[in-house]
Parts: C-alpha cells; structure tokens; sequence
C-alpha cells in the first residue's frame, strides 16, 4: 500500500531539508551510497538519507534554472 504524504507535511518536510545543516562532499556520500549493506545499520543513516536527498534537490533545482 502506497502512503500519500499530504500536501502540508510534505512542504514541512522540503523545508527542514532545505535548511538542514548537513554539508557534505559528494564523495563521501558516494562512499557512504556504495557501501549502504553497513551504512544503513549504522548509527548516521539519517545523516546519509538527508544529504542524499539535499544531493537531488540541488540538482532539480539547477536543472529548472
């Protein structure tokens, strides 16, 4: 079953990814991505999923642009 976010969280969710601190270089994260059997056990994968999709957002929005 496939859950629909509505309208509203959904907006609160772009906005706290938009302004979340995590900075990180694209090959850390690739490292992190390759290696996903142990990182999505560790204690930072909510780290890794934020910069993940903060890496797509930049690159939808450069694209629009």
């Amino acid at each position: 079953m496939l859950y629909e976010l509505p309208a509203a969280e959904l907006e609160e969710l772009k906005r706290a990814i938009a302004a979340s601190p995590i900075v990180s270089g694209a090959s850390w994260l690739e490292q992190r991505l390759a290696d996903w059997e142990n990182t999505r056990h560790s204690a930072d994968v909510d780290t890794v999923i934020l910069a993940w999709l903060a890496s797509h957002r930049s690159n939808r929005e450069a694209a629009l642009s």
